[in-house]
């Protein structure tokens, strides 16, 4: 608000941490996780797909379910650090289950339940951390500066493990994945617990519970809002392009371009450039505002797209420098699509006088999942074709273009849309500043000065 609790750089940086592992998993479970399904679990492609497509449309219901739940709690220990705390331990369990105890040969029901118990657990935490990074520093640039530094520590947890998988597939005598999901869940493993802790030693202004919301009243609140759909679409349309890219990128650089043993090591360049440009979109979001900064991310990765058609196989000295260069717009997206968001709860709040910061970044999760879900989708469409993902497998040129077609040209497609769709964008800096007055003069008229209004 106009007069934001200040906070150290070492509150924000230790609030951070958790992104290292939170947000993290999700590179796991759309890269490696789903051909690791099917190359070392035995599960057909059409299973994983519906495995992967199911556990994300669920997420339709529990992610918006789960944010106003959050929203609601009342605990003196904090109410999104409640929920840190609460749900670190089962994801924990699940991270163990899924990337190491799952048997070769598990059942199509197992892995389905693993992985759908994966995203509920993984999902609570997602959102308690991301409301509460929305509400540390509530002005305009606050919010992008605290969401920076948590898609900074996301960044800086996908190139650790993506190191540690590059060296790990090295080392393997057949170059499989199988090895790098096992050390990435070690990985993941360790991370949880110490940084979980480093964020639970910032204090959280306490807020009063929320009204309770219906799933039908959640639907009409963004039904009304007209800003959250702006937020909304290009966030979908940025998750269907990642869906697409990152569930197909072994396929295409171990089966057409011929890394078998150093796609990893290549992802990991990609991510790594992707942490040294996160500073580059939030300088530019402080200089253009938010979304002229989004757009110009989206244009960017279209156009860096599209030389992977003419990339040499098996030139790691030409394709190293292109993903570093690919990838600086890699966290881009994310960073600004969530600090946009965050501004869109100041908007709601003076609508209907509540703060519902874990009901809308359940609902940018939301989209964000079913976007992402159009991976699996691919690989239904791949075994149309003939496609076999099983390791050693020898694939028809037929089946290997419509890899090259799904892998460049959606995501090249889709980027420009979302670019498109945030023409005329109307919540600018100056529009936050008078929402945020607007609702520090309704708290300083009531008398109880809770968030919600003295009159409704």
């Amino acid at each position: 608000m106009a007069e934001a609790k200040k906070r150290s750089n070492w509150e924000i940086g230790a609030f951070a941490a958790p992104a290292a592992p939170l947000l993290a998993l999700s590179l796991p479970t759309i890269i490696f996780l789903p051909p690791y399904f099917a190359s070392h679990l035995g599960i057909p492609l059409a299973a994983v797909s519906a495995i992967f497509l199911g556990a994300r449309v669920f997420d339709l219901l529990i992610d918006p379910w789960m944010g106003g739940l959050q929203d609601r709690t009342e605990s003196s220990f904090g109410r999104r650090r409640f929920w840190l705390a609460l749900m670190c331990v089962p994801l924990m369990a699940m991270i163990w289950w899924v990337f190491l105890g799952l048997p070769p040969g598990a059942s199509v029901p197992v892995g389905g339940v693993t992985i759908f118990l994966l995203y509920f657990v993984g999902a609570a935490m997602i959102i308690a951390h991301l409301s509460w990074a929305g509400e540390l520093i509530p002005t305009y640039h606050g919010r992008t500066h605290v969401l920076g530094m948590v898609q900074t520590a996301s960044m800086v947890g996908q190139v650790l493990m993506l190191v540690i998988a590059g060296v790990v597939a090295q080392q393997s005598a057949d170059g499989s994945n199988t090895n790098a999901v096992h050390a990435m869940g070690w990985t993941l493993l360790f991370l949880l617990p110490a940084t979980t802790l480093l964020a639970l030693m910032v204090r959280e202004e306490r807020r009063p519970p929320q009204p309770h919301l219906s799933l039908e009243q959640s639907l009409r609140v963004l039904l009304q809002n007209k800003t959250a759909q702006r937020v909304l679409l290009p966030d979908l349309l940025l998750g269907v392009a990642q869906g697409v890219s990152g569930g197909l990128f072994l396929f295409y650089f171990q089966m057409v371009l011929g890394f078998e043993r150093e796609s990893q090591s290549l992802l990991a360049i990609y991510f790594m450039a992707g942490l040294l440009g996160v500073p580059i979109w939030w300088i530019a979001a402080r200089k253009f505002g938010k979304d002229r900064a989004l757009q110009g991310a989206l244009i960017y990765t279209a156009v860096t797209t599209l030389p992977l058609l003419i990339l040499p196989p098996g030139n790691f000295a030409v394709v190293g420098p292109y993903m570093a260069v690919a990838g600086l717009a890699q966290g881009g997206g994310v960073l600004l699509t969530r600090a946009l968001m965050a501004d869109v709860v100041d908007e709601d709040e003076l609508a209907c006088g509540a703060r519902r910061s874990g009901l809308y970044f359940g609902l940018l999760l939301t989209t964000s999942k079913l976007g992402i879900a159009a991976g699996p989708i691919t690989y239904a469409i791949l075994g149309l074709v003939g496609f076999s993902a099983v390791d050693g497998s020898v694939n028809s040129t037929a089946a290997l273009n419509t890899l090259a077609a799904l892998f460049i040209g959606v995501p090249i497609v889709l980027c420009l849309l979302s670019m498109w769709s945030l023409q005329n964008y109307p919540l600018d800096e100056a529009r936050q500043r008078q929402l945020a007055e607007a609702i520090d003069a309704r708290h300083a008229a009531n008398s109880e000065n809770t968030l919600g209004p003295s009159t409704k």
